[in-house]
């Protein structure tokens, strides 16, 4: 137990690191490209890379007052665990099964949605549970990965020609396109 608390004391500050908030929703893309194409092992890496992520930048210099608060807001819920704590950790694997399940499926549509929904609903839940400073050292990082996200997928759609319809992804006929 020593060495779990010794690596947390070691690993905790650096998740203060800017770099780790813009970098964590990016891993979806990876998630949702090797549940596309079914590998399983490469899934395995890319979640353990996410969440190992938080500690892989160094601890920054100049501390953002904001992601301070939020973190200090996360520690106390970890330090004094309620089923609000507890649920709201569950929430996490059930929301990345839902996407790797989307994926999987084949369904751009609801991969969309299931990203839209992991980002949004955890935004929400930062400020109901650090208030304004919640919003301000989350907006910019959730704004950006949404944008970067969506743009990705409906690209890569476009691209490929696949629907982005909550039914499946199938290549859409070329000559309905062309007739449209």
């Amino acid at each position: 137990m020593d060495i779990l608390m010794d690596f947390l004391e070691w690993a905790w500050p650096r998740h203060l690191n800017p770099i780790s908030w813009y970098i964590r929703p990016l891993f979806f893309l990876p998630m949702a490209y090797f549940a596309w194409k079914r590998r399983p092992w490469l899934l395995t890496a890319t979640i353990a890379a996410m969440l190992s992520s938080f500690f892989w930048f160094p601890e920054p210099e100049v501390v953002n007052d904001d992601m301070q608060q939020v973190l200090d807001m996360e520690r106390d819920l970890f330090a004094d665990p309620t089923w609000v704590t507890w649920a709201s950790l569950a929430m996490i694997p059930a929301s990345i099964g839902g996407l790797l399940a989307a994926f999987w499926k084949r369904s751009l549509g609801w991969g969309l949605a299931v990203i839209n929904m992991i980002i949004v609903v955890k935004f929400l839940w930062v400020v109901a549970n650090s208030g304004l400073a919640g919003a301000a050292a989350t907006a910019l990082p959730y704004v950006l990965a949404l944008a970067l996200m969506n743009g990705a997928v409906v690209a890569i759609a476009r691209w490929k020609g696949l629907s982005l319809s909550l039914r499946g992804s199938k290549p859409r006929d070329h000559k309905e396109t062309q007739e449209a």
